[in-house]
């Protein structure tokens, strides 16, 4: 072996410099999974937050109707407002049912469906698998 290439070869053995860049990008995609699956599992229970709070709104505004149909008329527009009182929600991802209780009602169940494509949590579903595709909850007010 050439002496030129020899001297080279123990020095290169020698040789740090390239540690930290190894370590590094063995190290990087770990730290950034973790960053990512902080983010999606703050931003899914603000989401998730966001719709309990906005089926209890809903069924809360219906309060201060006389009849049903003007209770049903106020927790309709309550949900419609829904992006405007909740930053995290997009109005044409809930959709809701009203179910009224009784005759004179004695009560509003608020059932909100949201659904999470075209937001961060399909972007995650994908990398991660989340099997997150909709968010269910409801809200129960008695007269």
């Amino acid at each position: 072996m050439p002496k030129f290439l020899s001297l080279t070869l123990s020095r290169f053995k020698r040789s740090e410099t390239g540690a930290v860049a190894v370590e590094f990008v063995l190290i990087a995609p770990i730290l950034i999974t973790l960053l990512f699956g902080t983010i999606v599992m703050g931003y899914y229970i603000g989401v998730t937050h966001s719709v309990h709070q906005l089926a209890a709104g809903a069924a809360r505004a219906s309060v201060v109707g006389l009849d049903q149909t003007e209770r049903e008329s106020l927790a309709n527009e309550y949900l419609s407002e829904a992006g405007t009182r909740y930053p995290l929600l997009v109005n044409d991802a809930v959709s809701s049912t009203i179910v009224f209780d009784g005759v004179s009602p004695a009560g509003i169940t608020v059932n909100i469906s949201y659904s999470t494509n075209e937001s961060m949590l399909q972007i995650a579903n994908g990398f991660l698998d989340l099997g997150i595709e909709t968010i269910e909850k409801s809200a129960y007010l008695g007269y």
